[in-house]
């Protein structure tokens, strides 16, 4: 549960439906000085439907989520939040949905991170829950109409500060929006977000500075349980796109799996903006206006 003070605010996840053990959780949580705590209420993995009910299945039954999330808050100085999808099999009409969040806010929690995704549990697997399900965000709107006291975020398919900023509009009345994959799969995009979101200067670094500011992170790290190929992921796909990007990818993939390198994946990072500055220097030098 160890984290680093630049990463707030930072928001730690649970799974399950024991009140009295989340509440435990959510106690240390606060005690670590996390922004806030969430339960999942949307996960489709079959590790979240052993014994003790958790993920998506939750959302069939709103009142423990209910009395776990009430027990969460009461434990926690922090809030309670709730990540959940728009339906879980045949639970899959607007109305299960306004009122599994009816229900579960009675708990103490004001803020659900909504993917306008329904999940089946029998069927797909957890990357088909991803995409097959058809989007409605019309649903997550209507939650946020619905319940103008709430903070109701969307999540699902933004893959663009476009798509990001037509779900945002005004007569949405979402509170934001949580973009996973996106950043993930093309994490320079993120380095837009402060002038297209909130108004003021982006970061003005290149692509080069923000790798080599990683690798001197990774260098710091004090506790690092971390595999390499953790630690590399989030810049495996810094140059989505761009010329040359294979090269990049490849070099940082092999790297951590060679003896050349070993534990020391900061100077691998570091040999990786070399490297690709004989294929790619404007990419490398690139900063956003």
């Amino acid at each position: 549960m160890k984290y680093n003070a630049v990463e707030h605010p930072v928001v730690i996840q649970f799974k399950g439906s024991d009140p009295e053990r989340l509440s435990k959780a959510a106690a240390l949580a606060s005690s670590l000085d996390y922004d806030a705590v969430n339960i999942n209420c949307g996960c489709p993995a079959r590790k979240c439907k052993g014994e003790e009910p958790s993920g998506a299945i939750l959302m069939k039954d709103p009142k423990q989520v209910q009395e776990t999330v009430k027990a969460m808050a009461g434990a926690a100085s922090i809030p309670v939040t709730v990540k959940c999808r728009i339906g879980v099999d045949d639970f899959d009409s607007y109305g299960c949905l306004k009122s599994f969040v009816g229900t579960v806010r009675e708990g103490g929690t004001s803020h659900f991170i909504v993917h306008a995704r329904k999940a089946l549990l029998k069927g797909l697997d957890p990357e088909g829950n991803r995409s097959v399900p058809p989007l409605k965000y019309e649903w997550v709107y209507g939650l946020a109409k619905d319940f103008p006291t709430l903070q109701i975020d969307l999540n699902g398919g933004l893959q663009s500060i476009e798509m990001m900023k037509t779900v945002l509009a005004e007569e949405n009345k979402l509170g934001g929006c949580m973009v996973g994959r996106a950043a993930r799969d093309n994490p320079w995009l993120i380095g837009q977000f402060d002038k297209e979101f909130y108004g003021v200067a982006n970061p003005g670094l290149s692509r080069k500075e923000v790798v080599l500011k990683y690798a001197e992170y990774i260098g710091k790290l004090e506790d690092n349980r971390y595999c390499n190929r953790v630690l590399i992921n989030p810049i495996l796909n810094l140059f989505y796109s761009e010329k040359n990007n294979e090269l990049y990818y490849k070099f940082l993939i092999e790297g951590e799996r060679s003896e050349k390198y070993g534990n020391d994946i900061e100077q691998l990072i570091e040999d990786s903006v070399v490297m690709y500055s004989e294929h790619n220097l404007a990419a490398l030098n690139a900063v956003h206006d």
